[in-house]
């Protein structure tokens, strides 16, 4: 539990430190949100384009059509402009033909030079020639009252321009629209809301009063260039104008005798609709409309609507079986006029049929709204998600927040692409795309951060303790959590230096310095190379633990075997100190394995990393023993249990240690080979001790006597002969063979 709690405090501690990142994430898309920056709006519309693929299919409307004066009509009839008179003669074969309006997309500012009254007076200035009128019929002298007489007789609607230069100065006045607006309390008029023009191209005089109704043929582009929505209305000079394909449009609603009443819905934003007839048109509130294109089968985005050569229509191949009840649109797609405009789906689509494209949307009823509430809500949308991202990443590990931010955003993928096919609403999911991308960025660049930092403060917390192996596996481990307080089964070592203050006496401070450095050197080596961490020294004490902070298999067995080897390791460096400072060490070690707590223990200012409890006072007590017994090596009966088959043993006593109830058997460990030169000696001292045990004093004594005489250098066994004579004479009540240590 104590683990459990560390961690999750770590992880709380981690997720502080990514609020604030997470929080300048979400802070600075929402104010992109607010701002709008063209970057952001070029990807947003590229966005739109993909969702406009899914809604381009299906069949188109089949009211707009497309009179095209093309290469064939050019090569018929000869090079762009045409006289008026042919102009005239194709607009009445239309009407005649029962199209219900017509749409010029030609502008005709000026006069037709090949009219034969200007081609005559052109003649008499230049040549002084004066050709008599009566030559030509008199409704044949000028195109263009001809051409005005036709569109007296037809529905069309003529075309202008609105520009943003002043240059442009109008021929004829702009005629008036039937036009009213229902306007909402604090609703601006239509006029405030729509683009205005600093400049108006009309057509001449004669013909914009003859015509049933005159629209602008402008089309502007988004940001990059491509068009996507069409303005139903434009200012210019206090007057309102409309489109042309919305005035063809409500021209041909209107019976084609006069435009329909068009009605404005007013909101406080501006313009929200207009309707006609039956037709309704949502509009945003600059009064422009989204043109949904179409896409054929084959992936091409023209030649959508039916399209007639304007020779087959004047020479009578096109009839009323495919004219009649259309709205025609009359104009050229021929790349050389250059009225090619690049869409989503072409980048040459003829202006032409832009205009026959936004009535297919209005009669299709393909409307693309912008409500009021849109904005609020996609503001309330990513800042959801930046919520979201910032417990995501700040809080989950990284295969559940890779997964989950790949789940979140292709729901909100889908649940906009919804909103666009099902609802006609376009939410932008640009900025939820870039609140899961930054706070990711953010926040996993924080923790990357504070996960490098923790991994510097384990290593330097560790690399003074254990093997720079043990290091990387604690680091690759890449939790603080390491260094908290934690219950673990440890196996612990303490070594002392035998008669080291009276060794001290004969060595200068700098040699006794140099000493313990030579000393603890290969010893701290040992305890590494085995998987041990070192705990500490204390003068010319070590003390040293294994499988904490990590695991360490067979952790009982590595410690015996570490103090065997720096036995073997002290013999070969007393030569080299005997010859340096005259000098021979003797160490002895003890071991013992049991739970303990351990973690980084003191104080805020200083801490260590250490082991405490019962465990660790017992194998301090153990090591204790080794004097006592004479012995450079002593083993609890607890560790001795957990490696008994991978070393020999030799016991050497059952104790009471200070501070523990229970006895401590004590082990003395060696290897297979000294084991079995020491058979005999081993034999009969398990035979001695078993009599001891058993409480049979005498016959222990005598075989104690025995070795203590044949193995004089070592202390145990005059230890023994001296104790069994003792309680011989005082034999205790209630024998258990343990020995009481009331010292430590």
């Amino acid at each position: 539990m104590g683990v459990k709690n560390a961690t999750m405090s770590q992880r709380l501690k981690q997720f502080m430190w990514c609020v604030l990142p997470g929080v300048a994430a979400t802070v600075l898309v929402l104010w992109v949100f607010s701002s709008q920056p063209d970057l952001i709006k070029r990807f947003d519309l590229r966005i739109y384009d993909k969702f406009l693929e899914r809604t381009s299919g299906g069949e188109p409307s089949d009211v707009p059509i497309l009179i095209d004066i093309d290469e064939k009509s050019l090569q018929r009839y000869g090079q762009w402009p045409w006289s008026r008179y042919r102009a005239a003669q194709l607009l009445a074969k239309l009407y005649g033909n029962g199209v219900a309006a017509i749409g010029v997309d030609i502008l005709m500012s000026e006069p037709d030079r090949t009219s034969p009254s200007l081609v005559i007076d052109q003649i008499k200035k230049d040549f002084n020639v004066d050709i008599k009128h009566t030559v030509f019929p008199k409704d044949l002298l000028d195109n263009d009252l001809m051409f005005a007489n036709v569109l007296g007789q037809i529905s069309a609607v003529m075309s202008s321009f609105i520009s943003n230069s002043s240059s442009d100065i109008p021929a004829s006045p702009v005629p008036s629209l039937r036009l009213s607006e229902i306007r909402a309390s604090g609703a601006p008029s239509l006029i405030e809301c729509v683009p205005n023009g600093l400049g108006l191209t009309m057509p001449l005089p004669v013909l914009s009063k003859a015509a049933r109704g005159v629209g602008f043929m402008n089309a502007e582009g988004d940001i990059d260039g491509l068009f996507r929505r069409l303005p139903l209305f434009m200012s210019y000079d206090g007057k309102l104008i409309p489109s042309l394909a919305l005035a063809t449009l409500s021209l041909a609603a209107g019976g084609g005798s006069k435009a329909s009443q068009l009605m404005v819905k007013m909101d406080v934003d501006g313009p929200s609709s207009v309707k006609f007839s039956d037709i309704t048109i949502p509009m945003s509130h600059e009064g422009s409309l989204p043109v949904m294109f179409r896409r054929r089968a084959d992936g091409a985005g023209t030649d959508i609507y039916p399209r007639y050569s304007a020779c087959d229509v004047i020479e009578g191949r096109v009839g009323p079986d495919l004219l009649n009840g259309k709205i025609a649109f009359v104009g050229s797609t021929v790349a050389g006029l250059k009225d090619l405009r690049p869409t989503p789906f072409d980048n040459a689509y003829p202006g032409l049929e832009l205009h026959a494209a936004l009535v297919d949307t209005i009669l299709s009823g393909r409307f693309l709204t912008v409500p009021q509430w849109l904005p609020g809500a996609e503001f309330l949308i990513t800042l959801a998600v930046g919520i979201f991202a910032m417990l995501l990443f700040g809080l989950a590990p990284p295969v559940i927040y890779v997964s989950l931010s790949i789940a979140a955003a292709f729901a909100v993928w889908q649940g906009t692409l919804w909103q666009f096919t099902n609802k006609g609403m376009f939410f932008s999911p640009t900025y939820p795309f870039l609140a899961l991308a930054l706070n990711g960025f953010f926040i996993t660049g924080m923790r990357f951060w504070l996960e490098d930092k923790s991994k510097r403060v384990l290593k330097k917390a560790f690399s003074n303790y254990v093997s720079p192996e043990v290091v990387s596996q604690i680091m690759a481990k890449g939790s603080a959590a390491s260094l908290q307080g934690e219950q673990r089964d440890i196996t612990i070592i303490f070594t002392d230096i035998r008669g080291f203050t009276s060794l001290t006496e004969k060595l200068q401070p700098t040699q006794v310095v140099e000493l313990l450095g030579r000393y603890f050197t290969p010893m701290t080596a040992i305890v590494r190379e085995s998987g041990g961490t070192l705990d500490k020294f204390v003068g010319d004490a070590m003390m040293a633990f294994w499988n904490a902070p990590i695991d360490v298999p067979e952790h009982p067995r590595r410690a015996v075997q570490a103090l065997l080897d720096m036995h073997t390791k002290l013999d070969e460096l007393n030569v080299s100190l005997e010859a340096d400072m005259g000098v021979r060490l003797a160490m002895g070690g003890g071991i013992h394995t049991g739970q303990a707590h351990v973690g980084n223990m003191g104080t805020e200012d200083l801490m260590d990393y250490t082991a405490i409890g019962d465990t660790v006072n017992t194998a301090s007590r153990v090591e204790g023993m080794c004097s006592k017994y004479g012995s450079g090596a002593v083993v609890s009966g607890e560790t001795r249990a957990l490696c008994a088959d991978d070393f020999a043993w030799q016991r050497i006593d059952t104790v009471r240690v200070k501070g523990r109830t229970q006895g401590v058997e004590l082990w003395q460990p060696m290897t297979f080979d000294e084991a079995a030169a020491r058979k005999d000696e081993l034999e009969l001292w398990a035979e001695a001790f078993a009599h001891y045990e058993k409480g049979e004093f005498s016959e222990a004594r005598k075989i104690c006597a025995q070795l203590a005489e044949k193995f004089d250098k070592i202390k145990l066994y005059k230890i023994f002969e001296e104790r069994c004579a003792e309680l011989m004479e005082n034999a205790p009540e209630n024998w258990d063979g343990i020995l009481k240590y009331d010292t430590k």
